[in-house]
């Protein structure tokens, strides 16, 4: 009961905690400074002096800071769904199998509503790794073309590297046959059903 409580707390901060490296990954440009008479120039300033790429670059950011906020509005759905059907129970496996089986547990309708999210969530993934990408090589080369201080290269490897360990824990779940907490940071399956939403309650 407790764990399971700690589980649906554990989304809301965790996602308040990564806000700082997704702003940092997504933002590129628009968060690493440029050099106005000596000082390091605001973002305003960065965008009125900045090329027509650059300005381009800076819709780039605010489409991938976009793409993910529509991931993470899925991811807490998804996750949400898993918590209030399932549940991990330290018991049992957590082996392909088992998930699965606690799964057809519930009724007809609440498989279709995790599978739903499921197959939702796996197109969210695949869409955001191409416009994170996209983002990236974009920044990267404004940053080295038109950047002439030493701390543009540092700021943009900071951030990527921030944003590719997001990208890694999403991709590794996407693809994973189950049902994986997203921000328990210890892997955890959730591979047995609450009682609450069993199929025999529900009729």
């Amino acid at each position: 009961m407790i764990k399971d409580l700690i589980l649906k707390l554990v989304g809301p901060i965790s996602i308040l905690i990564e806000a700082y490296r997704i702003f940092n990954g997504t933002l590129l440009v628009i968060f690493v400074p440029g050099v106005c008479d000596g000082r390091a120039c605001l973002p305003q300033q960065n965008f009125e002096n900045g090329s027509t790429v650059y300005r381009i670059n800076c819709g780039f950011n605010l489409a991938a800071l976009l793409t993910f906020m529509v991931l993470y509005a899925v991811e807490i759905k998804r996750e949400y769904t898993l918590n209030t059907y399932l549940r991990v129970n330290p018991e049992l496996p957590s082996d392909s199998t088992t998930v699965k089986a606690a799964a057809t547990k519930l009724t007809i309708e609440r498989q279709e509503v995790i599978h739903s999210l499921d197959r939702l969530y796996q197109r969210a993934v695949r869409f955001t790794i191409l416009v994170i990408f996209m983002n990236t090589v974009l920044s990267g080369y404004v940053i080295m073309t038109e950047y002439s201080n030493d701390k543009g290269p540092t700021l943009f490897a900071t951030g990527t590297i921030l944003i590719a360990t997001k990208i890694y824990n999403i991709l590794t779940i996407g693809n994973y046959d189950g049902y994986v907490s997203a921000y328990v940071q210890k892997r955890m399956e959730f591979n047995d059903a609450q009682p609450a939403a069993l199929a025999i309650e529900a009729a």
